[in-house]
């Protein structure tokens, strides 16, 4: 009786935590709805004076209502979710972060290429594709913004230090793989799910979201804005720096082909450096995997009824039901 009174006070708080989760969901969709209802009056009202639904405009519409709106108010709907557990005070040093940042360069590309093989990830994915021509075709500072700047800290802060901070409770393993789970999409699962993974554990073992916080914002910033600035200079896209253009202005001879031959060789050693983590998270992975350990929570989860504890609940069962609808609208 005292077992099967746990698992029911587990299954509400899985439950609890796949409604806000859900929630987020709902909240960002509809904010994002009146976002677009609101420009296109304004818009009306300008006489289209501004190009709202240029890649710029859609990228803050896409992601301002999520991390100035519906955030905040999940944050407060998570207060009432009593928290469960909390993460370890280990201290790392310098290298030891470097290694995991090597291992989560090489988690990405490897999740990128199963992804690929199995159809789930860019470009076969909508909604992905659809991220990805919004980066490449918004403005640097847009990007820079969004991608760099509020992704990392409204996702860290949310799949990590709120959700996990309500699960640790029940041992750090299963946290872990509920972030991760949560974090990864339909459209880059194997990708996503790796790096929240490996985030994760940072998390559980330190207790401080703003390192997983830094590994986001660089992570996006060599994926989301380094490479694909590169990629539009290789393309001749984008303009060169301000000496280039001085240089130009002064000579009076068109100087792109510089441009374009530093950015070409620049991706290349992009591309080996990736493959180089690769390898080297490999090694990392190896040589680590005696220390990696999950501590097993102060009320761990019954043998043989995890997953009904954690997935076969009205909250959780929502929330991926509206993550599978808000996947189909996009295709």
């Amino acid at each position: 009786q005292q077992a099967a009174a746990m698992e029911r006070r587990q299954r509400k708080q899985f439950s609890h935590v796949g409604l806000a989760a859900a929630a987020f969901m709902l909240l960002t969709l509809a904010a994002q709805v009146v976002v677009m209802v609101l420009v296109e009056l304004l818009n009306s009202l300008l006489g289209d004076f501004i190009d709202f639904y240029g890649f710029s405009g859609r990228m803050l519409m896409s992601s301002l209502p999520m991390y100035l709106v519906a955030f905040p108010v999940v944050a407060g709907l998570f207060k009432l979710v009593p928290k469960c557990g909390s993460p370890q005070k280990e201290q790392w040093g310098f290298w030891k972060f470097a290694s995991f940042f090597v291992i989560a360069v090489g988690i990405g590309l490897a999740g990128n290429i199963l992804g690929r093989l199995v159809g789930l990830l860019q470009p076969s994915g909508p909604d992905s594709a659809e991220l990805d021509q919004l980066i490449r075709n918004s403005s640097l500072w847009v990007n820079l913004l969004t991608t760099v700047i509020m992704a990392p800290v409204v996702e860290e802060l949310f799949f990590r230090k709120l959700v996990m901070d309500r699960l640790l409770g029940y041992g750090q393993k299963t946290a872990i793989i509920i972030s991760g789970i949560m974090f990864g999409n339909f459209s880059q699962f194997f990708y996503a799910f790796g790096i929240g993974i490996l985030w994760a554990y940072v998390y559980a073992k330190t207790g401080k979201v703003r390192y997983t916080i830094g590994f986001h914002m660089l992570f996006n910033l060599l994926g989301g804005v380094v490479t694909v600035e590169l990629s539009k200079g290789a393309q001749g896209l984008a303009e060169g720096p301000w000496m280039i253009r001085q240089i130009e202005s002064i000579l009076g001879v068109d100087m792109g082909w510089l441009v374009t031959a530093f950015s070409s060789i620049m991706i290349l050693a992009y591309l080996f450096f990736m493959l180089a983590c690769l390898i080297a998270a490999i090694t990392l992975i190896i040589m680590y995997r005696r220390q990696i350990t999950f501590l097993p929570g102060q009320w761990p989860l019954r043998k043989g009824r995890a997953f009904q504890t954690v997935f076969l609940n009205v909250g959780m069962i929502g929330y991926f039901v509206i993550c599978c609808g808000l996947f189909i609208l996009n295709w």
